[in-house]
């Protein structure tokens, strides 16, 4: 075994490059949190009354809860529509879910005014907040995919009867998982139905919350297959190209359905897309570059067949989750604000140190836990 690791985790145990830059990254990030903390936001951030949201928010909660969507996604795939062959495509997705939702907790947390008030929701109820609706069911699926982590910590060290326990109620966990994901991923765009006036008519749609569950599931599929190819280059194995071109045309199915919706939405609302400024080029570069044009390149079989193909189409998918999630959180109110927002050094310093630290706990957690097995150590 000890060659076999050593065949699959070339340079392991060495100081790389690219770890240096990644925990050079966590530190400062972690040095930028405590300074945010201590001084506030006020003198770190460039947030203001016009822009109260700014980049955490955009990037490390929307963008990041949407693109850890691969959690729910994979379980819905699997276990509801008996797709049992893109099995291998799981563990990892759940892996990259449960980091995401990690990681959203903590830019959250600094994005508070008052971080050490973020526990209020489980005992200050208000039931007719979509806040708290978002914030119980993130708090419960993070504890799902954290039970998840766990059954593959009891396999890694064989707790074989611990495992057999929690297999028994594991069909319970799904179906809680799919609900809840279903339920915060929908409620995080109905939020910005609270001041439709103060957006572009371009994203204040009702659909908002279907919109933003379908595009999360774009996203979740969009990160199975990146991680996957780039998974397979980093630890020197081989990638699921024997179901990654399916599940790659599943991704294709619903980025036709998202264009439809978009479009239907539009044409419904009567909303003009034919204006030269800012949010309409935006909006078009959203909705024809980075789902338009994905959903094409996917739905070609070369494409598919290719890891090239699947790289390019699955990162612009990707790519354009992200942008749908700047663009309704950010581009929308341009209009309406007659100030202009860019985020701090501070704030840029700490999402690309979140960043790095989820590359490099999924790094930790792939080489320790059985989430490949061909990579997986040998317990002592």
């Amino acid at each position: 075994m000890a060659e076999q690791v050593k065949k699959w985790y070339p340079g392991e145990g060495k100081i790389t490059p690219a770890r240096v830059v990644l925990y050079l990254l966590v530190m400062l990030g972690a040095v930028s949190a405590l300074i945010r903390l201590f001084f506030g936001l006020g003198a770190t951030t460039n947030l203001s009354d016009a822009y109260p949201w700014g980049l955490w928010i955009s990037f490390d909660v929307l963008a990041g809860v949407a693109l850890a969507g691969g959690g729910f996604t994979m379980a819905a795939t699997i276990y509801i529509f008996n797709l049992k062959k893109f099995e291998p495509l799981l563990r990892p997705a759940k892996i990259s879910a449960f980091l995401g939702y990690l990681l959203f907790i903590i830019g959250l947390t600094l994005d508070l005014g008052q971080p050490w008030r973020i526990w209020h929701p489980m005992i200050m109820w208000n039931p007719q907040s979509v806040l708290f609706e978002v914030a119980w069911c993130v708090m419960l699926y993070t504890a799902v995919l954290a039970i998840d982590v766990l059954i593959l910590a009891l396999e890694r060290f064989r707790k074989e009867k611990l495992v057999q326990f929690f297999r028994q109620i594991y069909l319970v966990l799904v179906v809680a998982g799919i609900i809840l994901s279903t339920l915060h991923q929908s409620s995080l765009g109905a939020l910005y139905l609270l001041l439709p006036e103060k957006m572009s008519d371009l994203w204040a749609s009702q659909a908002i919350g279907p919109l933003f569950f379908v595009s999360a599931i774009i996203g979740g599929m969009s990160m199975i297959i990146l991680e996957s190819l780039l998974s397979a280059r980093a630890y020197g194995r081989q990638p699921e190209m024997n179901i990654l071109p399916d599940f790659a045309r599943g991704l294709s199915i619903v980025l036709i359905a998202y264009f439809a919706m978009k479009v239907t939405d539009i044409y419904a609302r009567g909303v003009n897309v034919l204006v030269w400024d800012r949010p309409h080029f935006f909006f078009l570069v959203e909705l024809v570059g980075t789902v338009g044009l994905p959903a094409l390149l996917l739905s070609l079989p070369a494409v598919r067949h290719s890891e090239k193909g699947l790289l390019t189409g699955a990162g612009i998918a990707a790519f354009g989750v992200v942008l749908n999630r700047f663009n309704v959180s950010l581009t929308s109110y341009g209009g309406y604000r007659e100030f202009s927002y860019f985020p701090s050094f501070f704030e840029i310093i700490i999402t690309l140190s979140l960043v790095a630290g989820g590359i490099l706990l999924f790094d930790f957690l792939t080489r320790n836990l059985p989430v490949y097995h061909e990579l997986t150590r040998e317990s002592g």
